[in-house]
């Protein structure tokens, strides 16, 4: 295993390539972020202009919504979480029509299309179609006159309607195909368990600085190699399939297992201590012996596994459990083995 990656080193500015590939990839953050632009490029001149008019109401209702939708968008580029900005920002289209619809009357009839349109790209359908209703009922009631009143409320609402369907089709087509996209980059095809990619999420949110205990095991099948030479990959493939199943079966509900890669699996056990964690893990050896064959003969593994000692990133831990899986390979394998004091990790050749 490689050794851990420096965590001190500074965040470095996102390239062009990953502001594209998550605009490409996240719909919310898209439109969050035509959102923020329209706030940038159009509200805030039109308040600036609003307010040499002497317009105040409406220089004001234009500032607040754009410091509100530009904020929407910053705070969600900062953090990658849509959720929260998607709320505020469709309450804050809302309320914008609205103010549209007191200080620019027939502007608020306009501003209900995209308005409906991108409520179902920022929060659940149902309030989607709730604050939709708000907004063309308000642009209706304040832009009565310019409306044509009853002569034109059927056609304003139709269309509003039929827009409003349009943007849940393509918003739920659009979130089947991403929630799809997100389930297979994080589950490994052959084994069915999570891969590195979940492992480093999970990870990331399960070894914060106040952290303390829990145990990290990276076990490796011994011999793989000579399984396929000899058995085949059909049979390699077969042998990393059941000792995936095997070992969830033999594990806790609260423990996770991953696939680092190869014959390389890592288990996370976050509850208990060093001697509950050793309990778990010849579990899994014994069972992995008893019922995982190829050819008729018992298939093992090594393991490694360490203790993680907060604030340390859960690489460091990773790596002790690293070096102490090289030993047991040394050793004779078919074995779990504990860090030595000072260990140094192991390189891989």
């Amino acid at each position: 295993m490689s050794a851990a990656p420096d965590t001190s080193a500074p965040a470095r500015a996102p390239a062009r390539g990953d502001w594209l590939h998550a605009l490409r990839d996240d719909y919310a953050l898209a439109v969050l972020t035509l959102g923020g632009l329209v706030a940038v490029l159009w509200l805030a001149p039109f308040a600036v202009y609003r307010a040499l008019e002497a317009n105040w109401l409406a220089a004001v209702s234009d500032a607040l919504l754009s410091m509100v939708l530009g904020g929407a968008a910053w705070h969600a580029w900062r953090t990658r979480d849509t959720r929260w900005p998607g709320w505020i920002m469709a309450f804050a289209i809302v309320g914008g029509i609205w103010a549209i619809g007191v200080a620019a009357d027939f502007a608020a009839l306009f501003w209900a299309y995209p308005a409906v349109l991108m409520m179902f790209f920022l929060i659940p359908a149902p309030a989607a179609a709730v604050l939709g209703v708000g907004a063309v009922a308000g642009a209706a009631a304040l832009s009565w006159n310019e409306l044509g009143g009853t002569q034109g409320l059927p056609f304003f609402v139709i269309t509003n309607a039929l827009t409003g369907v349009f943007g849940y089709l393509v918003s739920q087509q659009a979130h089947q195909r991403i929630e799809r996209w997100q389930t297979l980059s994080l589950i490994d095809p052959l084994t069915g368990i999570g891969n590195r990619r979940l492992m480093e999420v999970e990870f990331a949110q399960a070894f914060t600085p106040s952290a303390s205990g829990g145990m990290l095991a990276v076990l490796d099948i011994d011999h793989f190699k000579q399984v396929n030479d000899r058995h085949g990959h059909d049979a390699g493939d077969a042998v990393l399939r059941d000792v995936a199943a095997v070992v969830q079966l033999a594990l806790r509900k609260s423990d996770r297992l991953f696939r680092l890669g190869g014959e390389e699996f890592v288990i996370w056990l976050p509850h208990g201590d060093s001697a509950a964690a050793s309990a778990v893990l010849e579990r899994v050896r014994q069972v992995v012996r008893e019922r995982v064959r190829v050819g008729g003969e018992a298939i093992t593994f090594s393991a490694g596994v360490a203790t993680h000692n907060a604030p340390e990133p859960w690489q460091a831990c990773l790596a002790r459990a690293d070096a102490a899986l090289y030993r047991a390979k040394r050793e004779g394998r078919d074995r779990v083995l504990w860090p030595q004091p000072g260990e140094a990790v192991a390189a891989r050749n």
